[in-house]
This record gives C-alpha cells, sequence and structure tokens, in this order.
C-alpha cells in the first residue's frame, strides 16, 4: 500500500479526526492561534489518513509550562514535533519512523525536538535519530527532552 507523506495545514480536522480526545481537546481549540506558525503533515493512503504530527515554530499548548526552556530550543533553530500520532489500527507497521523519514526527508538540515511524558518511547525515538537530552519536572510529573543532532 503506498503511503503519501502530505501537508495538511489548510484542513487541519484530517489530522485532528483521528487523535484521541484528550490530544483532541488539547490542540484542536487553540489551531486557530497555531495555524500561521505550525504545519501538519499527515501520513495517509487513498482512502485514510494513518496518522501525523504538527511541527511548530513557536511553544506547543502541550509544552507551555516549559516557558524559558523551550524558547532557548527554538532559539537555538530548533522546531518541535508536537502531537506525533498513530491511529491504532495502523500500529506495529513502522508508521511513526515512517513519519519521522519523511519529515527529515522533507527538512533534511532542520534539527528538531519533542517531549515525551511515557519513558518507553524513549527507545522508538533514539532509534529514529534522537537523543534524551533532559528529564523535566512538572506539576504534571516529568517529562523527557529528547533532540535530534
Amino acid at each position: 500500500m503506498p503511503y503519501q507523506f502530505k501537508e495538511t495545514t489548510s484542513a487541519p480536522e484530517r489530522f485532528f479526526s483521528i487523535l484521541p480526545p484528550d490530544w483532541r481537546e488539547g490542540i484542536a481549540p487553540y489551531w486557530p492561534d497555531y495555524a500561521k506558525s505550525a504545519r501538519i503533515f499527515t501520513l495517509e493512503t487513498e482512502r485514510e489518513t494513518l496518522g501525523g504530527g504538527i511541527l511548530f515554530s513557536t511553544p506547543a499548548p502541550d509544552i507551555l509550562a516549559y516557558g524559558a526552556e523551550a524558547q532557548r530550543w527554538f532559539d537555538a533553530g530548533f522546531l518541535y514535533i508536537g502531537y506525533l500520532w498513530i491511529a491504532e489500527a495502523h500500529r506495529g507497521r513502522q508508521l511513526g519512523s515512517l513519519w519521522l523519514q519523511k519529515l527529515r526527508e522533507r527538512f533534511p538540515r532542520q534539527k528538531f525536538w519533542l517531549s515525551i511524558d511515557d519513558y518507553s518511547l524513549r527507545a522508538f525515538y533514539e532509534r529514529n535519530g534522537f537523543r534524551l537530552v533532559k528529564a523535566v519536572e512538572l506539576e504534571t510529573g516529568t517529562e523527557w527532552v529528547m533532540k535530534t543532532g
């Protein structure tokens, strides 16, 4: 099955519709504030959106608690990968890795950073060229910052 990596920023609902409800609530209402500074990229077949993520150039809603920490990454030329999600029915096919690969192909010289709140995801991101940089203690618990390069 051929997969297409598409920018779908102008049709955000294509991506938001596959997100779990709590993730959707965390981005969809705020999207009008981010639509000019963030870009949505999806992985699709002819019939459906399988997954995707958002590339932010300003602090995303899920990292506002990071404050100055987030701004330092942006000031250093990094873009933030947020809301990376593959629909449950399509997991186990390396689609998350494919999405990250296609993103790097699209932006070959770009540096990326992201945060995870589930430490078990560390291995996935390390396999995909990220390395753990630090743990950040937030009111909601520990998150781990990872970056490329």
